[in-house]
């Protein structure tokens, strides 16, 4: 296993905003996990060969390249260097609470839950409010499209799972079974199934045609924080279920249910045979889970810890970035790495080894310090959800295009 030692490099929040001005100035920061950090400013003093002129204030930094919605800031006693990328939009009028859940569909919808229990479906070009999803009687914590794009999947503090039509804010599904509250929900395949998970220990898996439960696929004496489903296929040895499985059961074969526990444990559930495929103990409550690829998953804690596994060796981690004590909150897998949200406000793009060298990141800027509570892509923007209320909207091609400066060399 390998630890990466990477330097966090951070901007003002609204720096595109206050470098747009001839003589306006922004603060930067570099610092290592558990030292000293080193401040300075970057300061536009006008145009130069057709390009914004950046000056740095300090000479632990200098500035790379730049754009209307980019920055490249490089800390130059360690050469590391981070791209800032500033959303192109910011949807502040669609809640007045903490946003705590976010997903978005390729058709032009969002849906979000904030921490006044408003869950909307609204339109991802404009921000604008399309449907209200009154039926919860308590606080949601999740809320995610189906793969069709028009019907909802909700769960949160009062024990109940709810399916919603996009189009219509109907709910002809509740699902009831749960002693404690939702903390994370998947779906299966196509949506004939769903799996959620709760604090009261166990992770179940729904037969939503019958408003039914299939089966409880854990019981556990701690509470789980989060899931996601792993296609492994013939790769790991599942074992034959002990009794037949429902008809109604679809998609399971070959599937694996990872849990986060709050007592730092991360296990893989084979879903068809309901069998632990394994089991590894982290130092920290796992926050959040997210898969890579067919081989690889990675998981967020709540000491700052991301760590990345191997479907065939999951008792050591292949990779492990501590770069930040700040809690892990939420994954969002991305082309060649994944996206990291923090409990800070930082929200960083990691590339897999493979893909890309350490001494590089990517991040989303806007929060000023607030947690990234949850985030969403539809394949040509990211939209992240936050604790000032704003849902952020981020243009995929500003991080693919600087993945590809990176690789073509420094900027």
């Amino acid at each position: 296993m390998s630890e990466c030692r990477v330097p966090v490099i951070n901007i003002q929040s609204d720096w595109n905003e206050a470098l747009r001005k001839i003589m306006g100035e922004c603060w930067v920061s570099c610092k290592f996990r558990d030292q000293p950090g080193v401040h300075g400013k970057i300061k536009n003093e006008g145009v130069l060969k057709g390009e914004p002129y950046y000056v740095p204030a300090s000479n632990s930094f200098a500035v790379g390249s730049s754009s209307s919605f980019t920055i490249t800031i490089i800390h130059t006693p360690s050469n590391h260097k981070c791209v800032f990328v500033a959303p192109c939009k910011a949807f502040t009028g669609l809640h007045r609470k903490a946003v705590v859940s976010v997903d978005v569909a390729a058709g032009g919808l969002g849906i979000s839950v904030c921490a006044e229990n408003k869950l909307i479906v609204w339109d991802t070009r404009m921000g604008l409010t399309r449907r209200l999803l009154s039926a919860h009687v308590g606080d949601v914590y999740k809320c995610r499209f189906f793969p069709s794009g028009v019907v909802v999947l909700s769960g949160g503090a009062d024990m109940q799972l709810k399916i919603w039509s996009a189009e219509t804010g109907q709910c002809p599904v509740t699902l009831v079974g749960h002693t404690a509250a939702i903390m994370d929900v998947c779906v299966v395949e196509r949506g004939r199934n769903i799996v959620s998970v709760s604090k009261d220990g166990t992770a179940r898996l729904w037969d939503c045609g019958q408003s039914a439960c299939l089966a409880t696929l854990v019981r556990r004496n701690v509470a789980v924080n989060c899931c996601t489903l792993m296609a492994v296929g013939e790769r790991l040895d599942e074992g034959e279920p002990q009794e037949p499985p429902s008809e109604r059961e679809v998609g399971t074969k070959g599937k694996v249910l990872i849990l986060g526990y709050e007592d730092g444990t991360v296990e893989g559930i084979a879903v068809r045979s309901r069998r632990s495929v394994f089991r590894s103990a982290l130092s920290s409550a796992v926050n959040c889970v997210a898969v890579l690829s067919d081989d690889n998953f990675v998981v967020g804690c709540q000491n700052g810890q991301v760590l990345l596994f191997g479907v065939q060796n999951t008792l050591t981690p292949t990779k492990t970035w501590f770069e930040s004590n700040s809690p892990v909150l939420s994954l969002l897998t991305l082309y060649e790495g994944f996206l990291v949200g923090r409990a800070d406000g930082l929200c960083t793009f990691h590339s897999l080894p493979s893909a890309g060298a350490d001494s590089f990141r990517i991040a989303l800027t806007g929060s000023d310090c607030d947690p990234i509570y949850d985030m969403a892509c539809d394949g040509s923007h990211i939209f992240t959800a936050c604790r000032d209320s704003v849902i952020r909207k981020y243009d995929v091609q500003n991080i693919k295009a600087s993945l590809r400066d990176e690789r073509n060399g420094p900027s």
